[in-house]
């Protein structure tokens, strides 16, 4: 299902996307729309991890350590 939708573009936006063919604008407009967004949601998954892990306590060791002693115990 597709939207109708009206914005606003800088001149100088405008000015660059009138070199696009008129059958393509609408795609390349929600392409970037879309990978903004999902650029916008990882950041903010990122920012939730990074204050949860503000709130948890350090692990002792390192990530190579912690693989080394999952394979020995095997």
């Amino acid at each position: 299902m597709s939207h109708r939708v009206n914005v606003m573009l800088d001149d100088d936006v405008w000015e660059h996307l009138r070199e696009v063919p008129p059958g393509e604008r609408s795609r390349i407009v929600n392409q970037a729309i879309s990978e903004t967004l999902l650029r916008r949601k990882r950041e903010e998954a990122f920012a939730s991890i990074e204050e949860l892990r503000k709130t948890m306590p350090p692990m002792p060791g390192t990530a190579e350590q912690w693989v080394r002693e999952e394979r020995d115990s095997h």
